[in-house]
């Protein structure tokens, strides 16, 4: 292949090197219609597809949201109900899904599988260029929004999953601040809007606006495809070109975005909801926000992120410090948004009081002052290049995906897709601006300018969430009042339509039109784990070769087996601790200073691990996982060793403003995530290792930490003497991954000896309701229900689990209940519970988690092919591994003893599982267990639940 080179059409324009990537970059140019195409060849395992278009928002009304769900609805070649379903079940791919931003739709698709990678692209081209969404309203109504009335005596409501997925997203506080600060910083361009769809404009749009936005910006010469990996590039241009592209002229159709001049002092005061009992005070987010720049600006984009790392990273970083010591609010951060036109920045600072705002704005300006005069510390900026650059350099997976995402920070905007894939100059370039006062000069822009300033004031409601729910029912009552006899009989039409179109099914011939793997072109074997076990002074060393050059991953685990209850909630607690204290030799300021400079990533948690088979007894383990560049590796080794054995807990009044930090953070993680918490929740009652996940990272961890801190002193005194007992090479299991250099001896032998634990499991259970309601402010629900008996064969349960989120709960809870997602999940101790997400019908989910039984019998009586089934769970559960993720994946399969040879053997098992072995371990779900529901206090009526609220 040569520049000027006319292959299928399109023509090549550019090839030069991606040295970051490991990639070289060809860049082509579509002839008839303008499309545009960039190939980043390496010798990667995986290959990706994408096409993106560029699509700025001209409302609230979520039409690109919608469309983005929708295409993904059936097509010409493949006129099934749902291409995307039929993808999720029968192929191997690394990664399947579409995203809107707020300037954009991407549409990505990966697979390591040469014939899968190709049946995943000819899906996804067909989608976007031909959906069915021209002759089949069915797929606006269902994914959009509708309303929902089957007779003139039915209560109307607002039915969608796009209109629920936002009802969940704007319930969220972090959600609402980054919309309301765009809406602010952006009033004359497409970045004013909520590209998801606001739910009280998401019913704005009407059917036939969503089919103009389809035909304006759903064209090849608006398009941006993308490919990745070690692909045949011949036949994938023909496909494109041949099959698509050749039927379309070019067309200039304008989807500029236009610049943002810089807006005057702005402030915006909105609200959000908290729950009835919630003490109103201390619950005020202030954010404050300005434009940067033009993504071309790249070197100042950077410098604003590493600015931010530096500034408020940790809580003893310089602005931040500066803020919390006012004593006025709970926390706060620094953030850069870019992959935009203007990347921008903002400072939120949470949980304060409106009167306090004053104060902490002064705060901020005087420490930004004094910075700028002052200098700000080198050695802090030097360690934020270098964590920021190991962030960029070690990526994460799909890197394909990544790479996408980064090419088109440029490229949509008409700059080379090169420049944010090739950083590496930049931090070269900054680190030489250390000795200038280049990162000053930024900081005054940034807090001493007023002009551009953006204040977003997000003040607590116990009514907002009422008043939103009142609002919703006006607008669709006086929408209802302003119908004829005529109109609502074609609502009610409609709904019949739609109901007989959701419970229909698609065709043997319509099946047959959708490419599938064979289970022959599926590898017996498993994805290897290599783990070589030696011993370092009497510890337990697990080796795993590494793929990053020069990357290295330590994992060190002490054994938490003999702690009471009580200490395993301060092993938690200790998680949140280490690392943001002081320790003997160092400031707390040093540390996080060292932290960020020397590792790419370090992160403290309890881990548990059960062996096979075994419920009762579980091995827990304080966890602490690093990753760092090889040649830091004594430096790396020092530091962590110096925080695990002297970090000093005499600090009461720091150690209560991380563990508060820490408790609200986790209120919000549940409010987002709620259905993790309810499925941890209902699980915990099925084995030791649930019990203790739950206790340390479930609800019930969070209830005990937001108990712990209104008397914070017991539980520091568990933290000061546990992390005495349990730091120590007595109790470590250590795991590196490695080009084989690495020596962990020395950590090892800065480790006091101590006394192994006294058990190496530990008996626990936790006493929780059977059915229990969570009420958190939010319009929409979580629900989880488990299934205690698993005694079934795993490799069957394997795909029974995949059947049924694919099959049953997909169109049951999803299609029918229009929750935004849904699922059947089983552990790694597999352990069984069903899951709704963003939910807005709780109680008829339950009564579909009742019946999969009977769903499982009747389907499989049929004798019907599984296959799809067999290769989706495989697919599952081999996706893309970094090094770090692959080495604690490896741990995981040593501290269950789970060998390669019994993961053949369930694989092998799998290839070979029939309709009647589902039906038999199917009757094994009547047995339901525990329910556990997260929602708003009307969701949990009627549910007979014993009701919780999330303090």
């Amino acid at each position: 292949m040569q520049i000027n080179d006319n292959i299928h059409g399109f023509t090549v324009t550019r090839m030069t090197p991606a040295p970051n990537s490991g990639s070289e970059l060809i860049e082509m140019k579509h002839d008839k219609t303008g499309a545009r195409l960039i190939w980043l060849k390496n010798d990667g395992e995986n290959k990706l597809f994408s096409v993106a278009f560029r699509t700025p928002p001209k409302d609230d009304t979520g039409i690109f949201h919608i469309l983005e769900h929708s295409v993904l609805g059936g097509s010409k070649k493949y006129p099934v109900k749902e291409p995307f379903l039929e993808l999720m079940k029968g192929t191997m791919n690394t990664f399947l899904n579409a995203m809107t931003y707020p300037d954009k739709t991407v549409f990505p698709v990966s697979s390591r599988n040469d014939t899968d990678f190709m049946n995943l692209t000819k899906v996804y081209l067909d989608a976007v260029f031909d959906p069915a969404i021209y002759y089949n309203p069915n797929i606006f109504y269902q994914e959009g929004w509708h309303i929902e009335m089957r007779s003139k005596s039915d209560k109307p409501v607002y039915k969608g999953v796009v209109f629920n997925e936002m009802k969940g997203a704007m319930s969220s506080i972090y959600s609402r601040i980054e919309t309301e600060l765009m809406n602010v910083l952006f009033p004359d361009t497409c970045y004013r809007f909520e590209s998801g769809g606001l739910p009280e404009h998401i019913t704005d749009l009407t059917y036939e606006q969503f089919i103009e936005g389809h035909k304006t910006y759903y064209h090849p010469s608006n398009s941006y495809i993308f490919l990745d990996g070690p692909i045949d590039i011949d036949p994938v241009l023909e496909l494109i070109d041949g099959e698509y592209l050749s039927r379309f002229d070019k067309r200039d159709t304008d989807t500029s975005i236009p610049f943002q001049k810089t807006i005057a002092p702005t402030v915006k005061k909105c609200y959000y909801e908290i729950s009835q009992d919630e003490d109103d005070k201390n619950h005020t987010y202030l954010v404050t926000g300005k434009v940067l720049g033009s993504w071309e600006e790249r070197e100042k984009v950077t410098a604003a992120s590493i600015l931010a790392e530096a500034l408020t990273g940790s809580n003893d970083a310089p602005l931040k410090r500066a803020i919390l010591d006012t004593g006025l609010c709970l926390d706060a951060s620094l953030e850069v948004s870019d992959g935009v036109l203007q990347p921008f920045g903002f400072l939120c600072i949470s949980n304060t009081d409106e009167e306090s705002c004053a104060k902490l704005k002064e705060t901020v300006r005087n420490t930004a002052a004094k910075l700028c005069n002052d200098g700000i510390d080198r050695e802090l900026l030097r360690a934020a290049i270098n964590r920021l650059e190991f962030k960029f350099r070690a990526g994460k997976e799909p890197r394909g995906l990544t790479r996408n995402t980064d090419a088109l920070s440029a490229w949509l905007y008409g700059g080379d897709p090169l420049c944010y894939l090739e950083l590496g100059e930049v931090y070269d370039s900054l680190r030489s601006k250390l000795d200038t006062d280049y990162f000053e000069k930024l900081l005054h822009e940034w807090f001493l300018e007023d002009s551009g300033m953006a204040e977003v004031y997000m003040l607590p409601s116990r009514t907002y969430g009422e008043e939103q729910k009142a609002a919703e029912e006006k607008r669709l009552a006086d929408v209802m009042s302003s119908l004829a006899c005529e109109e609502i009989d074609v609502i009610i039409e409609q709904n019949k339509k739609l109901d007989e179109w959701q419970k229909s099914v698609d065709t043997p011939e319509q099946l047959a039109t959708m490419p599938h793997l064979a289970l022959s072109e599926v590898s017996e074997d498993p994805l290897a784990f290599e783990t070589h076990e030696a011993n370092c002074n009497g510890v337990t060393v697990l080796r795993h070769p590494a793929s990053d050059k020069g990357i290295a991953a330590v994992n060190l685990y002490f054994s938490l087996a003999d702690c009471t209850e009580q200490e395993l909630s301060a092993a938690a607690a200790i998680s949140e601790l280490y690392g943001s204290l002081p320790t003997s030799k160092s400031s707390a300021a040093e540390i996080q200073r060292r932290v960020t400079g020397l590792l790419g990533s370090i992160s403290y948690n309890v881990n548990v691990f059960s062996a096979k088979g075994v419920k009762d007894k579980c091995k827990p383990f304080l966890s602490i996982k690093a990753r760092f560049l090889e040649k830091n590796t004594a430096e790396a080794l020092s530091l962590i060793s110096e925080i695990i054995t002297d970090t000093q807990f005499n600090d009461n009044a720091a150690i209560c403003e991380l563990l508060k930090q820490a408790d609200d953070d986790f209120k919000h993680h549940i409010m987002s995530n709620g259905h993790s918490y309810s499925m941890n929740r209902v699980r915990a009652s099925l084995s030791a290792e649930s019990a203790v996940t739950e206790l340390v990272s479930g609800y019930e961890g969070y209830k005990r930490l937001h108990s712990a801190l209104n008397a914070p002193e017991k539980l520091i005194d568990y933290i000061k003497s546990l992390s005495k007992r349990v730091v120590c090479s007595a109790r470590l299991t250590a795991s590196i991954t490695d080009g084989g250099d690495v020596s962990i001896e020395p950590l090892i032998s800065a480790l006091p000896v101590g006394t192994a634990s006294a058990c190496e499991e530990m008996s626990f259970t936790l006493d929780i309701p059977e059915r229990q309601g969570v009420i958190i402010p939010s319009g929409i629900s979580y629900t989880a229900m488990a299934f205690p008996d698993n005694s079934a064969d795993t490799a069957v349960r394997n795909v029974l689990f995949r059947a049924l989120s694919l099959e049953y709960l997909w169109n049951e809870v999803r299609v029918k209940g229009g929750a935004y997602g849904t699922g059947a999940m089983m552990t790694p101790a597999r352990e069984q519970a069903f899951y709704s997400y963003r939910d807005p019908s709780p109680k008829s989910t339950i009564e579909t988690f009742r019946k999969a039984a009977d769903f499982t019998d009747e389907y499989c009586s049929n004798d019907p092919d599984i296959t799809q089934y067999i290769i989706s769970s495989i697919a599952k559960d081999e996706p893309l591994y970094s090094d770090g993720n692959k080495s604690i994946k490896a741990d995981g399969f040593w501290f269950r003893g789970i060998s390669y040879e019994e993961r053949k053997d369930i694989k092998k098992n799998m290839l070979k599982v029939t309709p009647k072995q589902l039906a038999e371990a199917a009757e094994k779900l009547r047995n339901c267990g525990n329910i556990c529901v997260f929602g708003n206090e009307a969701a949990l009526q009627g549910l007979d639940l014993t009701v919780d609220t999330l303090a």
